[in-house]
């Protein structure tokens, strides 16, 4: 329904480019990367902040900025941007009064003054709104306002956020237009809590495949054993009747004169039954040879199969174990910055000339163009 990110001066503007539907040379919008964008109804776009903050954005974020205190580091957030998709209970008839009661909440949770743009896409695969504002809180300690994005989006805000949303639409509407959903009914996640469980889910996917890989391998083995049983049963069959046969052709009667010599009755008995054998017999043994060797032929290909199985489990483990090493990189980047942050905010308390004292010890150690860039921040 609603997520809200945060940027840097460096990725502000690409950000304005999107908001805005930038054209080229000829007047035609241009595409950032987004297929679903529908130019032919960029037109009906528009922007809810367009009087009240007239002056270009990127003006607008340094103007703020140097009216309040900011940490003159590149890796502050300047932006806060919430992204809100119009709820698909509502009517055509409906949408741009949701988004303007959505800029009303929204303005007057972080403040008219801060407001940078509000531009409605109606070009997309869904309506909805890039609420954008200089993240601007008050230092209690300090009884100054300054930009922090840390504070204005925290934890506290992201699990309010929706529910207040939702409170405000329902007062206006006058019932549950769907603002809530089950992914935002407890809360908006940090980026780390949804990249986390992305995670789970991708490993419970892999889980899952793992498992079925496994039943197809067991299955394979059932069937490679009934396979074999049944060509042993039929060579067992087949060398039965060589035996029989050569049984017959080591009968060697000799002729007297009261009869055959060397001929017992069991021998007599045993060629009767022989010639009672229709001939078609042979033409089953034919067939029962020739689908010995197809039996062969299908067991050798399952059991190609399975070491296949095996390269795939190997692989997806892989995957697992990368995934589990990015989840470390990012909350020891997050416990970085927030060991810098309070670091920063230590420093920012001392007296001027202590202050001025560290500054002058970290600028002799810095680069000529880091000493250039710390002399202002520009946007």
């Amino acid at each position: 329904m609603a997520n809200c990110k945060k940027y840097n001066k460096a990725a502000c503007g690409h950000m304005f480019k999107h908001y805005e539907r930038a054209k080229d040379e000829n007047g035609e919008y241009l595409k950032f990367g987004n297929q679903d964008i529908d130019t032919g109804k960029s037109h009906l776009n528009y922007n809810l902040a367009a009087q009240e903050q007239p002056d270009y954005q990127g003006d607008f974020i340094k103007k703020r900025c140097s009216e309040v205190k900011i940490q003159n580091r590149a890796d502050v957030n300047v932006m806060c941007s919430w992204l809100i998709t119009a709820p698909k209970q509502i009517g055509e008839d409906e949408t741009e009064r949701f988004f303007k009661e959505a800029y009303k909440f929204l303005s007057e949770r972080y403040g008219k003054n801060n407001i940078i743009s509000a531009h409605v896409h109606m070009d997309e695969t869904a309506p909805h709104i890039h609420f954008a504002f200089v993240p601007v809180v008050r230092d209690k300690k300090k009884d100054i306002l300054k930009v922090s994005a840390k504070e204005a989006i925290n934890k506290r805000e992201l699990q309010t956020f929706h529910n207040d949303l939702s409170a405000h639409m329902e007062k206006v509407f006058g019932r549950d237009i769907g603002v809530q959903n089950e992914a935002t009914r407890e809360g908006n996640k940090a980026i780390e809590e949804l990249k986390r469980g992305t995670a789970v889910k991708e490993l419970k996917a892999i889980e899952q495949d793992i498992q079925t890989a496994n039943k197809k391998i067991n299955a394979l083995k059932k069937e490679e054993k009934q396979l074999d049983k049944q060509i042993k049963e039929l060579e067992n069959t087949f060398k039965g009747e060589q035996l029989t046969m050569k049984k017959i052709e080591n009968i060697k009667p000799i002729k007297g004169l009261f009869g055959l010599k060397n001929v017992t009755m069991d021998d007599i008995e045993s060629l009767k039954g022989m010639a009672m054998i229709p001939l078609q017999d042979k033409k089953a043994l034919n067939k029962a040879k020739q689908e010995i060797e197809e039996l062969k032929i299908e067991n050798a290909e399952q059991k190609k199969k399975i070491p296949t199985m095996a390269q795939e489990m190997s692989r997806n483990q892989k995957i697992i174990n990368l995934q589990d090493k990015n989840n470390k990189l990012i909350r020891d980047y997050n416990e970085l910055v927030d060991r810098y942050d309070n670091l920063a905010d230590a420093v920012g308390q001392l007296p001027a000339k202590e202050i001025e004292f560290i500054n002058n010890i970290i600028n002799a150690a810095e680069a000529p163009e880091d000493w250039e860039y710390s002399q202002g921040m520009e946007l």
